[in-house]
């Protein structure tokens, strides 16, 4: 059996009828115990989905500091603005999802 599993993300919402932005780093085991990391990054409506090397190393601090790295400027941008936002954690569910629809899409792979 296929899952998938949210080790680290970040959501800022964009607040106002704005869009905000996701990262996120998402485990895959397939169903013959295969291991694979992908990264999920991007605008809410239309996340990018990308493969990391198969030599890179679970590090879940790292993970962490690079999700901040990459929503930082969002962040900056909305409260530049007035606005007030902060870096959240996004539902799993909806990260998983993302990384499924991309997977179900480039590969056919099905994951309950």
């Amino acid at each position: 059996m296929s899952k998938l599993r949210v080790l680290a993300g970040g959501i800022v919402e964009g607040g106002a009828g704005q869009i905000g932005a996701v990262s996120a780093y998402v485990a895959f085991r397939g169903p013959m115990g295969q291991s694979r990391l992908f990264k999920v990054q991007g605008r809410t409506d239309a996340p990018r989905v990308c493969e990391l090397d198969a030599a890179t190393t679970v590090d879940l601090g790292r993970f962490r500091r690079e999700v901040e790295e990459d929503l930082l400027p969002e962040v900056v941008a909305i409260t530049s603005q007035g606005g007030t936002t902060a870096i959240a954690e996004p539902k799993s569910e909806w990260v998983a999802g993302v990384v499924k629809r991309h997977l179900n899409q480039a590969e056919g792979i099905d994951i309950d």
